[in-house]
C-alpha cells in the first residue's frame, strides 16, 4: 500500500510540477534564445548602418559640410531599417512596422549629437494663422488642409543638432563652452572687465599644456614643432587617377597643386580651379600648437580658467543649480574633483589633455549628461507615437564600458523595445565606434610611413629614418568616380605586426599611447608624431568664428 500510495502521490502531485518546470525551462530556453538573436540582428543592423555612413563619408567630396553629414546620416538610416527589416523578415516585420519599435537612433558627432526618432512638424502661430488666412483667401475649403497646421504632422526624421554644451557664470563672465570627443572648445558670451564695459567673445581651439613660443619658435613638450613639406596623395577625378598629388587641407577642404603650379579642389568628381590659394609648405600643425598657447593666455587673461563645477548654471534660464543636491546634473563630477578645482587646469602634472585631468572628466560628464537628457525626453515621448503596439518605452541604463566607446570616436546607437520574445519584452540596444572617419581625429588615427611600409606608433623596435606621420583614413580605399576603379590615396604595406594582428607592439606599451610616447620614443619619433596630430586635427572642418570687442 505504501509503495502504491506513493505512486498515487506522484502521479497527482509531482508528474504535474515536472511538468510545469519542464515547460516553463522549455520557454525560459526559448526567450534567452530569441534575446540572443535579436542582440546579434540590432547589432547586425547597427554595423550596416554605420558601415554605410562610413563609405558615403569618404566618397563625399561636397563642399556643404552640415547638409553632407545630414545626407550621409540619412542614408544610413535608411540602412539601418533595410538591414533590420532584412534580418527580420522571417519573423513578419517590414520595414513600417519595425518603426514602432524603434524608439530613437543617435549619431553621436564630434561636438554634437542628432536624435533620429518622431516628432509632431508644428508651426508657430504667427505663420499657421497666416497660413489658414491665405487659404481662406484663395478659397481652399478643406478641413484637413487647416488641421495639417494646427494639429501638426507626425514624422520621422533627424531632430536639430545638440551641441555638448554647458554654461557658466561667475564674476562678470556669461559664457557657453562647447566641447567635442577630444580637447578642442569653443567658448562664446560675455565678459565684463574691471571698468563695467561688456566685451562679447567669440574664441576657439584645442586646449594644451606645455606649449612654449619664443617669436616664431613653436615647442610642445620640449620638441621643437615646424613647418613641413606638402603631403601626396592619389586623387580621382574626372576618370582620371592623378599620382603623387601635393596638397594642403584647410578647414576640412583639400586644396591641390596641379603640374603647372596652380591651385584646385575636387567637387562632385571635378577639378574647381582656386585662383587666391597659393601655398609651398603645410603650416598646420605650427599653427595647431600656436593657436593653443594663444587659446590659454586668452583664457587666463579673461580669468576663464578659474571656472569651477560652482559656477555652471542652466544653459536657458541662467539660474544656479543648487551645489548640494541631486537635482543638480553636474553633482556627480562636482565630488570626484571637488568644488575648489579648477575645470581648466592647465597646470596638471600630466597636461590638462590628459585623461586624467579635471577638464577631461568635465568634458565627458557634459556629453553624458547631454546625451541622457535628450535620448530620455525622445524615448518617453515615443509612448504618444507608437499606438501600435503597447508597451513603456524607457531608455536603458547605458554602462561605463558603453560609455567608454561613445567618448572615443564617433558612433552610432539604436534602441529596439517592445517587441515580445515570448516570456519577456525585449529592450535592447546596441553601441557601435567607427573608429576611421574624416570627422575627428584621435589619438591611435596617426600611423607612420617610411618608404614603402606603414607602421602604427606602438611597432616593437620602430626605427625612423625619413619618415611621415600620416592620418590613418588616409589607407583606406576610394572608389573612383567611374564608380568601378578603386585606389588608395596614400599606398604603402601595412605592417603586418602592428596592424594587422597587433602582436609586435612594443612591451612598453601598457594601454596610455601618450605616455608611451612621451616616455619610450626618441625625441625624432616625437616630431613626425606630434606633428601629424597637429596637422590633420589643425585640417579638419571646424567653427572658426572668433570675436573679442
Amino acid at each position: 500500500m505504501k509503495i502504491q500510495s506513493l505512486a498515487i502521490i506522484f502521479i497527482i502531485i509531482i508528474l504535474p510540477i515536472s511538468l510545469i518546470l519542464s515547460s516553463y525551462t522549455k520557454s525560459r530556453v526559448e526567450t534567452i534564445s530569441f534575446q540572443s538573436q535579436y542582440d546579434s540582428k540590432l547589432n547586425d543592423a547597427t554595423h550596416d548602418a554605420l558601415k554605410a555612413y562610413q563609405l558615403n563619408s569618404f566618397s563625399s567630396d561636397t563642399a556643404d559640410y552640415t547638409n553632407s553629414k545630414i545626407r550621409d546620416i540619412k542614408g544610413s538610416v535608411n540602412t539601418f531599417f533595410n538591414s533590420m527589416s532584412t534580418n527580420f523578415a522571417t519573423l513578419g516585420y517590414t520595414k513600417s512596422t519595425l518603426q514602432n519599435y524603434v524608439p530613437a537612433l543617435v549619431y553621436t558627432m564630434y561636438d554634437g549629437y542628432y536624435i533620429y526618432s518622431p516628432y509632431n512638424n508644428t508651426w508657430d502661430n504667427e505663420v499657421t494663422d497666416k497660413v489658414i488666412k491665405e487659404a481662406e483667401e484663395i478659397k481652399i475649403n478643406d478641413p484637413d488642409y487647416e488641421q495639417a497646421f494646427t494639429n501638426g504632422e507626425r514624422l520621422y526624421g533627424l531632430k536639430p543638432y545638440v551641441y555638448y554644451s554647458c554654461r557658466y557664470i561667475k564674476d562678470g563672465i556669461d559664457v557657453v563652452i562647447t566641447y567635442s570627443l577630444d580637447n578642442y572648445i569653443q567658448i562664446q558670451g560675455k565678459i565684463t572687465d574691471s571698468e563695467g564695459k561688456t566685451h562679447t567673445i567669440s574664441k576657439y581651439g584645442y586646449l594644451l599644456s606645455n606649449v612654449s613660443v619664443n617669436e616664431d619658435d613653436v615647442s610642445y613638450k620640449n620638441v621643437s614643432i615646424e613647418k613641413e613639406n606638402l603631403l601626396k596623395e592619389n586623387i580621382y577625378t574626372e576618370d582620371v587617377l592623378i599620382k603623387n598629388c601635393q596638397y594642403k587641407k584647410i578647414n576640412g577642404t583639400k586644396y591641390y597643386k596641379d603640374t603647372d603650379g596652380s591651385v584646385f579642389t575636387v567637387l562632385n568628381g571635378k577639378k574647381i580651379p582656386q585662383k587666391s590659394t597659393t601655398f609651398n609648405y603645410d603650416d598646420n600643425a605650427y599653427n595647431y600648437y600656436k593657436e593653443a598657447y594663444e587659446l590659454r593666455k586668452f583664457m587666463q587673461e579673461k580669468g576663464i580658467d578659474k571656472l569651477t563645477t560652482d559656477d555652471i548654471v542652466n544653459i536657458m534660464t541662467g539660474e544656479k543649480y543648487n551645489t548640494n543636491s541631486e537635482e543638480n546634473p553636474y553633482f556627480s563630477i562636482k565630488n570626484s574633483y571637488g568644488s575648489a578645482g579648477a575645470i581648466f587646469d592647465f597646470d596638471n602634472e600630466n597636461g590638462i589633455e590628459s585623461k586624467e585631468s579635471n577638464f577631461n572628466t568635465h568634458r565627458i560628464d557634459v556629453i553624458k549628461n547631454s546625451i541622457e537628457r535628450n535620448l530620455s525626453i525622445a524615448i518617453s515621448n515615443f509612448n504618444d507615437y507608437s499606438s501600435a503596439i503597447s508597451t513603456d518605452f524607457r531608455m536603458p541604463k547605458l554602462k561605463d564600458t558603453d560609455w567608454d566607446k561613445i567618448m572615443d570616436n564617433i558612433s552610432i546607437i539604436s534602441f529596439f523595445q517592445g517587441a515580445n520574445i515570448g516570456g519577456k519584452v525585449y529592450n535592447g540596444y546596441s553601441i557601435i565606434t567607427n573608429t576611421k572617419n574624416e570627422d575627428v581625429v584621435m589619438e591611435d588615427s596617426i600611423y607612420i610611413k617610411q618608404g614603402g611600409m606603414i607602421y602604427d606608433i606602438t611597432e616593437k623596435e620602430l626605427t625612423i629614418s625619413d619618415a611621415i606621420g600620416i592620418f590613418n583614413i588616409n589607407t583606406e580605399r576610394r572608389v573612383g568616380t567611374d564608380g568601378s576603379t578603386y585606389f588608395l590615396p596614400v599606398e604603402g604595406t601595412l605592417s603586418y605586426g602592428s596592424i594587422i594582428t597587433k602582436d609586435n607592439i612594443s612591451d612598453n606599451f601598457k594601454g596610455n599611447l601618450i605616455t608611451y610616447i612621451d616616455n619610450y620614443l626618441d625625441e625624432n619619433l616625437k616630431k613626425v608624431y606630434y606633428t601629424a596630430l597637429g596637422r590633420e586635427r589643425y585640417g579638419l572642418y571646424r567653427q572658426k568664428l572668433e570675436i573679442d570687442y
